[in-house]
């Protein structure tokens, strides 16, 4: 390494700072730090964990922009009986870059439905064994494996699209399961990491990678299938995911308790806040309690609300370009850009949500189980109105935009909600629930395009996007009531208790 770059143990060592004794946990300062290297070891896997789901997303979303360029649209539209009064004019032919779009491949909305969802039938396959295997050795191989392979699958779908859709389904379906372990495995970093004051803001910054990597790969996307080719997107993104792993390697670690550079001051801060022994691995292994799990309300509260949740985002996330080209007539570029603002205010609204989830628990305003409730129901009632108001708007494409943008970002919200109870009600089994939640909360991502593909296809008149948004709605409105009337955000029995409720422990 340069001489010019400073050592970590070093920067480590100067960053230590005294523990006060009376005040309760706050948010960072800037006086925290010493230097701009003086990130808390906690904060540098955050900022990792969000780094690696960037990556991860913007693989995933880049085929939903680059599926619009590869399809031959002028050929299946061709074929269709449309009603004009149903559908919005096409903008000037001269237009450059709008569709119909005369792409390589022939297939129709199925096929396509089929192709998008089939990175779920992969996902819900691993969701649960990737809970296990982080609680049992650890979460770090698990998640870093996940975006290194995905990364590498990445790079070998444009030959698999020129050979047959099906060996393209087949990828995406196996970059499905290299994936589907990473949620368990952050929840399960965060269950170790995150100590109670600090989680909502920890898991939304974790989190939002999600927002930010679909942001950049909408818009990324179209530029790059605009000036070099659809096959572009796959070969950028996948790319990432190397230069990625080469960092997570050095700067991950299980827990504190084996994390070499960490502070004693920041180790002692969080193994006091969490209030459980760590490391994971130990001689005698206890037993899941999977019948109390299994059985246990507030758990099936969060798997309803995850499964609410992403039928109406993997709605949008999948479809989002489709609707924008094919009733809005957005060229390709236009469309990556405006498909992801509604993604970027998402991350905004994520970010303030997570402050005031962590606010309103500091100061116990409310419970625990109340902020939880209430963030989700109110994160999904906000966007099921948006999304009606969108399916009767017509062909109004500034209406249109400010719905899709108010939907997304008010479904921003509910992650105070749902994505973070995991930790509340578990933190030494969180990746474990993550993983059978998320296996429910993948089944919309089966459904949801197929089903967009079957109500739209071929014609893709305004009446048929308007039930596929009415659908989502519904699903929104029906699981938040049940998650608002069930969900808990208290310690459950079946998790083992820590010595000592240390929530106020102070920060170092």
């Amino acid at each position: 390494m340069s001489s010019s770059i400073p050592d970590l143990n070093d920067i480590q060592e100067k960053c230590q700072l005294p523990v006060p004794t009376s005040t309760p946990a706050a948010p960072i300062r800037a006086d925290d730090a010493q230097s701009p290297w003086c990130i808390p070891s906690r904060y540098q896997l955050v900022l990792f964990l969000f780094m690696g789901f960037f990556v991860m997303f913007s693989i995933r979303v880049n085929l939903s922009v680059a599926i619009v360029a590869m399809v031959n649209t002028t050929v299946i539209t061709s074929n269709a009986s449309i009603n004009i009064t149903d559908a919005c004019p096409r903008p000037n032919i001269n237009d450059t870059g709008t569709v119909p779009h005369a792409g390589k491949f022939d297939w129709d909305g199925k096929t396509q439905g089929l192709i998008l969802s089939s990175f779920f039938y992969g996902v819900i396959l691993t969701q649960i064994p990737g809970g296990w295997l982080s609680k049992r050795f650890g979460a770090k191989h698990p998640f870093g494996l996940a975006v290194l392979l995905s990364g590498l699958l990445a790079l070998f779908q444009p030959l698999a699209a020129s050979w047959h859709y099906g060996a393209l389904l087949t990828l995406r379906a196996l970059q499905g399961v290299v994936q589907g372990v990473s949620m368990p495995a952050a929840h399960q970093l965060m269950g170790l990491w995150a100590p109670p004051n600090e989680r909502s803001r920890m898991v939304m910054i974790t989190f939002t990678g999600i927002q930010i990597g679909t942001v950049v790969a909408l818009i990324l996307s179209g530029v790059l299938i605009q000036n070099l080719g659809w096959e572009s997107g796959f070969y950028f993104f996948g790319g990432l995911a190397f230069i990625w792993y080469a960092g997570w390697l050095y700067f991950a670690y299980d827990s504190p308790s084996v994390h070499p550079r960490i502070t004693p001051t920041e180790k002692q801060f969080i193994l006091d806040s969490i209030g459980h022994a760590q490391p994971l691995m130990t001689t005698a292994v206890p037993q899941t309690p999977w019948r109390q799990i299994l059985t246990s309300l507030p758990v099936w509260a969060i798997c309803v609300g995850n499964f609410g949740h992403n039928w109406g985002f993997y709605t949008l996330l999948t479809n989002i370009p489709s609707y924008l080209g094919k009733v809005l007539h957005y060229n390709i570029q236009s469309n990556g850009i405006i498909s992801a603002m509604p993604y970027l205010a998402m991350a905004v609204v994520m970010q303030l949500a997570g402050w005031m989830g962590d606010v309103l628990r500091q100061k116990k305003i409310i419970s625990v189980t109340w902020i939880r409730r209430g963030f989700h129901f109110v994160g999904q009632v906000l966007p099921a109105g948006c999304l009606v108001g969108l399916g009767f708007i017509g062909c109004d494409h500034n209406a249109a935009v400010a719905f899709l943008i108010l939907a997304l970002a008010t479904n921003g919200i509910s992650n105070v909600g749902f994505t973070v109870n995991h930790v509340d009600l578990s933190p030494k089994y969180a990746g474990i629930l993550m993983g059978w939640s998320q296996t429910w909360g993948s089944i919309p991502g089966i459904v949801a395009p197929y089903l967009v593909g079957l109500l739209t296809d071929p014609e893709n008149m305004i009446s048929q996007w308007r039930i596929v948004f009415a659908i989502a709605a519904a699903v929104y409105f029906v699981t938040c009531t049940f998650y608002a009337l069930t969900a808990s955000g208290e310690r459950q029995q079946w998790e083992p208790q820590p010595n000592a409720d240390n929530s106020n422990t102070s920060k170092p």
